[in-house]
């Protein structure tokens, strides 16, 4: 069994390559299988849906894209990696299925290899790779034209796919071609004629040749216009492939190294804070909106009322591009690359695609972005006025969605016999998510009872005891009630978790923030000429010890547990405690990656695995959040409050763990405290 492996970053004639193996008797799949031709690769793209699928996958399980810049890392042990490689190897040997000889193309295998060739040889496959490069500067022109690229960003991306393949493939044998040499050069036949060990005739050269049309290539740039750019580290890989030289490991580390230097982190670019603090801070910007749709639309009229009316459109659909739009002009990338002191708005609800976007604006040089989750915070805080009717309606229509969100949550606990049940912001989402992905039921719900109802004043703020009576919100504590849910939770598994208090305050706080229920109360607060950090600050000091009262108010109220009276062993980071017909596994959060076992064995699945991602720099708030954690200050007293012979902490954490929190938040107690 022989496979041949196309190597090649997007855009580099990869497709093509594919369907010239096809035509030299490699087998490719059937032709439902394969991606089906679309614009920008109007003959096909020759690549198995099922693999491109799987491809995608093991990207995204460590967060990353196709266009993402950041070295990937593959934890090979990790449930769903493994699972994904089951499932390339049964797409493998159903291609083998039909031939002994096949053809894989994708792309992303260039920078997955390692993977692919462990799991290429686990099946005694025999493997030919061939490299497809093309010059930089075409790529980024065909990247600009699909994709809305910016030139910085495709470059950088030639350099992370061609450099991986170059590290990889050192010391293997393998078939480099220039792009542009397929395309202007027949020998090049004969060299796929040897690799495949086939004669050539005349028939198999005039298929090959009608395969390959020049007039796809919408671009022309020589070595000369990749020497221009200036760009060593670019020339230096480029003169390396066209002058097939080995590389050394010492030259590749030597590469890798300056490319690392290159990688631009978007989050550092963005002004939310500054504009929170001050949103006249806009005034100095030129400011772009990316997305000439329904949501640019509602920026460019939020701008309107912040006082803001200039303002430009970009946007990667080219038939939009030099229509007037909302007042502004929409713009192609090309137009905005070269203007200097920009501000970014990204309008696209999308978030992957919103995540795409700022990928490749953050490497127009001197930009900035500003959030639309800030944009719409300054919008509601700066110019709705909460006396009037119309903003009391929309308070109160607020508080009448919270508590039909609190009805689902309930209604949906019945349902299911294991309840991820805490607090909240203590990384509860990870676990009911890991449930469910190796089909456990599980209800993820934070509260039942709702005593010391602190939602409910910040929506309703002064209306809050006057609206509360007229609501059916006592009946969540009434005794019917308790009874009922106590009687409905019988038999039911329970997992809970503790985590350092001061990071629950203000995960809470943003969360809050989030959902819009501190809408009000921010407005009043910015309005009365407040600090934003003390804002944040404040709220922290208003809802402390919240994550320890909760365990008195909801689940001993649910089960007539009070955990504190049972031991938990704070080196492990758990206990199990059981009672009548309840049973609760109780994790300390900064323990859970090691205790992947215990909760295995807890729901009795020993295919569960913990999943590892970072849900906090997925939120819409993340930018400001990140900015505020670094700036944060805190009174003294509410610091020592939990780190200073807390019963709570003492409880839950050791002694080096209470101080590690200790040290880490004492950098945030002010100054003058």
């Amino acid at each position: 069994m022989k496979a041949i492996i196309i190597l090649g970053m997007h855009r580099s004639g990869t497709s093509m390559m594919a369907q010239l193996c096809q035509c030299m008797g490699a087998y490719l799949g059937e032709e439902n299988e394969l991606i089906a031709a679309a614009a920008d690769n109007p003959d096909g793209y020759f690549e198995n849906i099922e693999i491109s699928s799987i491809d995608n996958k093991l990207l995204q399980f460590s967060n990353r894209e196709w266009y993402s810049l950041e070295p990937l890392k593959l934890d090979s042990n990790s449930l769903q990696i493994k699972e994904l490689t089951e499932r390339l190897k049964v797409c493998i040997q159903n291609l083998f299925e039909k031939s002994d000889t096949i053809a894989i193309k994708d792309p992303r295998i260039s920078i997955l290899l390692p993977l692919w060739e462990k799991t290429l040889k686990e099946l005694g496959v025999v493997i030919d790779y061939i490299w497809m490069f093309r010059n930089p500067l075409e790529v980024a022109a065909s990247l600009r034209k699909r994709n809305g690229y910016t030139r910085k960003h495709s470059l950088l991306l030639w350099v992370y796919y061609n450099l991986n393949i170059a590290k990889f493939l050192e010391g293997k044998g393998y078939l480099a071609l220039n792009y542009r040499d397929v395309l202007e050069t027949p020998q090049i036949f004969e060299r796929l004629g040897r690799l495949f060990n086939r004669e050539l005739d005349s028939d198999l050269e005039w298929k090959m040749s009608h395969i390959i049309k020049s007039n796809y290539c919408h671009s022309n740039y020589t070595f000369c216009n990749v020497q221009n750019t200036q760009n060593e580290l670019l020339l230096e890989i480029y003169s390396a492939l066209l002058c097939n030289r080995d590389l050394t490991v010492n030259r590749l580390s030597e590469w890798e190294k300056q490319y690392k230097e290159e990688i631009i982190e978007g989050a550092d670019k963005y002004i939310d804070f500054s504009a929170l603090e001050n949103i006249k801070c806009l005034e100095e910007k030129q400011i772009i909106i990316y997305g000439a749709g329904n949501c640019g639309k509602q920026s460019a009229e939020i701008l309107r009322h912040l006082g803001f009316h200039k303002f430009d459109f970009c946007d990667r659909d080219v038939n939009k591009h030099g229509m007037n739009f909302m007042g502004g002009k929409v713009l192609p990338i090309t137009e905005i690359e070269g203007r200097e002191n920009l501000l970014i708005i990204i309008a696209v609800e999308d978030k992957k695609l919103k995540k795409e976007i700022e990928q490749t604006l953050v490497y127009i040089k001197g930009v900035r972005f500003l959030s639309l989750f800030v944009l719409q915070m300054a919008f509601k805080c700066f110019t709705n006025d909460y006396s009037t009717m119309a903003s009391k309606a929309r308070v109160f229509s607020q508080w009448y969605e919270e508590l039909k969100m609190r009805g689902d949550y309930i209604k949906n606990a019945c349902k299911y016999p294991i309840l991820v049940y805490q607090n909240g912001k203590v990384g509860s989402s990870t676990i009911s998510k890991s449930l469910w992905y190796v089909g456990i039921e599980n209800a993820h719900i934070h509260r039942f009872f709702f005593k010391n109802d602190i939602v409910g004043e910040l929506i309703l703020g002064d209306d809050q005891s006057r609206f509360m009576k007229s609501s059916n919100v006592f009946s969540l504590r009434s005794t019917e009630y308790v009874k009922a849910i106590k009687n409905e939770m019988k038999g039911k598994k329970i997992i809970t978790m503790v985590r350092d208090p001061i990071a629950v305050d203000l995960a809470t706080v943003f969360q809050w923030m989030g959902t819009g229920i501190l809408d009000r109360y921010c407005a009043e607060q910015l309005k009365g000429g407040k600090d934003f950090l003390l804002i944040v600050s404040e709220l922290m000091t208003r809802i402390q010890n919240r994550l320890f009262r909760w365990f008195e108010e909801e689940l001993k109220e649910l089960c007539d547990i009070d955990v504190f009276e049972y031991t938990f062993d704070r080196e492990q980071g758990y206990t199990i405690i059981s009672k009548d017909t309840v049973e609760i596994l109780l994790l300390k959060t900064e323990k859970l990656p090691f205790l992947t076992d215990i909760v295995r064995n807890f729901v009795h699945n020993q295919e569960l695995e913990i999943l590892s991602e970072n849900m906090g720099n997925n939120k819409e708030y993340a930018h400001i959040y990140k900015e505020v954690k670094e700036k944060l200050e805190l009174p003294k007293e509410y610091v020592e409050y939990y780190y200073k012979d807390n019963s709570f902490m003492n409880h839950f954490y050791t002694k080096k763990e209470q101080k590690s929190f200790m040290r880490k938040w004492t950098k945030h107690v002010r100054e003058n405290d």
